[in-house]
């Protein structure tokens, strides 16, 4: 009877204790964009069924860094581990019956050329997708793009978009859009923000462009020889970049290449019309609420922003549709789809 009651007892505890998640991060880094996705990710858990905590790597992601990571790195007591991004090779160190690895974007690829790629391809996209069991990505278009380069199964990876930060709760107002002069606010300034498309396509209508980034020698000298009007910030708080979306009329994120494009939305919740590319995800994450133009055609985008100045309409259209389609991305949605996952896990370790 004493051990029947033991028994009772331990299989009671198990089953009430909390579900404990260790989300594996890179070393700090200047951007923290994943980190903030899955702080909120994590906060949104139900807090009666799951402890979540956060492990820093100490070391960057440089030869010697890599090295350092994965032979210095002591693997805490956890039921489900959770490496967010960047650091895929960590894959190597964890249990693959109980780790979930997110890939954002498959960049690095794209970037890297020769026997650099090679073996970046091998370390951080190759080798873990093999070893682990539940692979997630932000969009139908990364998940197309890991099946190319890995041959794995479609059954193997999971779309789980990003969730809007919580700071862009929908705008309650909008100030006056000025349709004499409109400030168009552009996003990033990397080769695949497609910033020098925008300037061409606007060098006749009367505009100001907020461009945040640092801007290279080339984009400078085009902004001069159009006599653009713009101001130009970077390295901007959040609180900042808040007040660029509100004080936008317009927001221009027509990319030509991105994982996800987290500034449409970011957008839409601060009901400001928005113009993204026709590639995925950007035209997935959009949804109704953005003007869909080929990023290499300067004229589609001139009669986009022109059709945004001109038509009240269609503008304020635009805006209502934006706002319906943040709904989606909120992080409690997020979280649940994570939360699902995480319970299958822990599911199907008990079953073996």
């Amino acid at each position: 009877m004493r051990r029947i009651y033991s028994d009772f007892c331990l299989k009671t505890e198990t089953f009430f204790m909390k579900i404990r998640v260790i989300f594996i991060e890179r070393m700090f880094w200047k951007f923290v964009s994943i980190e903030k996705v899955f702080r909120q990710i994590a906060d949104k858990l139900p807090k009666a069924e799951f402890q979540s905590s956060f492990q820093k790597l100490k070391f960057g992601n440089n030869l010697s860094g890599t090295l350092k990571n994965l032979i210095l790195f002591k693997l805490p007591a956890a039921d489900i581990f959770h490496i967010t991004g960047h650091i895929h090779y960590m894959a190597f160190r964890m249990p693959a019956e109980k780790t979930v690895l997110t890939i954002h974007d498959l960049g690095l690829l794209r970037v890297n050329r020769g026997i650099k790629r090679y073996i970046l391809k091998k370390i951080y996209l190759d080798l873990p997708v093999r070893k682990l069991k539940y692979i997630t990505t932000i969009s139908e278009a990364t998940k197309s793009e890991i099946i190319y380069y890995t041959g794995c199964s479609q059954n193997k990876i999971r779309v789980i978009e990003n969730p809007l930060f919580e700071e862009f709760s929908v705008n309650k107002k909008k100030k006056n859009f000025n349709q004499q002069c409109p400030t168009i606010l552009q996003i990033g300034t990397g080769v695949n923000k497609n910033l020098l498309n925008l300037i061409e396509a606007t060098k006749n209508i009367v505009c100001k462009l907020d461009i945040v980034g640092q801007l290279s020698d080339v984009q400078r000298k085009l902004l001069l020889t159009n006599k653009t009007l713009y101001e130009n910030s970077f390295e901007l708080t959040d609180r900042q970049m808040l007040e660029k979306y509100k004080d936008a009329d317009i927001v221009s994120f027509c990319s030509t290449f991105e994982g996800f494009g987290l500034p449409v939305i970011e957008a839409q919740a601060m009901l400001t019309p928005v113009i993204t590319s026709n590639i995925s995800p950007l035209k997935e994450v959009a949804g109704n609420g953005a003007v869909i133009v080929d990023p290499e055609d300067k004229n589609a985008i001139t009669s986009a922003i022109n059709k945004i100045i001109a038509d009240k309409e269609f503008r304020e259209k635009l805006v209502d549709d934006g706002r319906a389609n943040v709904e989606r991305f909120r992080s409690h949605i997020i979280a649940s789809q994570y939360e699902s996952l995480y319970r299958e896990i822990i599911e199907n370790c008990r079953i073996k």
